[in-house]
């Protein structure tokens, strides 16, 4: 039995990737026009947060002298951080949603089965985007930053009493595969046009949120089957 279905957000829900790569760039520009810095740093910390990400791309500028020696590190990378959130909320705020999103969120729903987000998006920001997209109308709880996607996992298998085997987690990165693998439960990976970040094949593979219905069914019937068996 599959007890609750757990999405990703950017890039599993909304098409948003580009968005949050690109103001990287954007708002680093004035000291970083190649771009050289924010896409060396973003390759070295792939799993860092954006003050994290900001913070190492200040420290790589002063050591470049590309910044001031007058200008505070931690001062800079809040300000950027700040700019970066402000930037990134208004955009995915209005930007699509992955093919089937909110049809598919609804079906599940009427299927009786709890939804949960898992993202790596501050909490805060997190929450606001989620209610400005109308996905609050379907989510149980939103998870996301500080905590990571896998300890996020533990707590909504706690919250939902459900073995590990019994959670379907949906993401588009090899971030979230092995979140999945780490507390054992079923995934499937999102898959958008070109854009594949996997290292490894994902359980399950799908291109737009419709394919979802189909594995899940598949997967409460296999489940009932089990059962019955036993």
């Amino acid at each position: 039995m599959i007890r609750c279905i757990v999405f990703d957000f950017d890039g599993t829900l909304v098409v948003s990737n580009h968005i949050k790569l690109q103001a990287f760039y954007e708002i680093t520009y004035s000291h970083d026009p190649t771009g050289s810095t924010v896409t060396h740093i973003l390759e070295q910390y792939p799993n860092k947060d954006r003050h994290g990400i900001f913070l190492e791309i200040v420290r790589e500028l002063f050591a470049k002298k590309q910044i001031p020696n007058n200008q505070s590190p931690e001062a800079l990378t809040n300000q950027w951080t700040e700019a970066y959130t402000c930037s990134c909320e208004q955009a995915i705020a209005t930007c699509e949603e992955v093919p089937g999103a909110s049809d598919t969120l609804r079906w599940i729903s009427q299927q009786n089965i709890p939804i949960f987000i898992n993202s790596r998006t501050p909490i805060t920001t997190l929450n606001r985007l989620v209610t400005l997209r109308s996905f609050n109308l379907y989510a149980s709880e939103i998870y996301g930053a500080p905590a990571t996607k896998s300890e996020n996992l533990g707590k909504i298998q706690n919250l939902a009493q459900a073995q590990s085997q019994e959670i379907l987690f949906v993401g588009d990165s090899e971030d979230d595969r092995k979140a999945a693998l780490e507390v054992g439960c079923h995934f499937v990976g999102v898959i958008l046009g070109e854009e594949n970040r996997f290292k490894q094949p994902p359980e399950h593979q799908i291109t737009d949120l419709y394919q979802l219905q189909k594995i899940i069914t598949s997967l409460r019937k296999n489940n009932c089957q089990e059962c019955n068996a036993h």
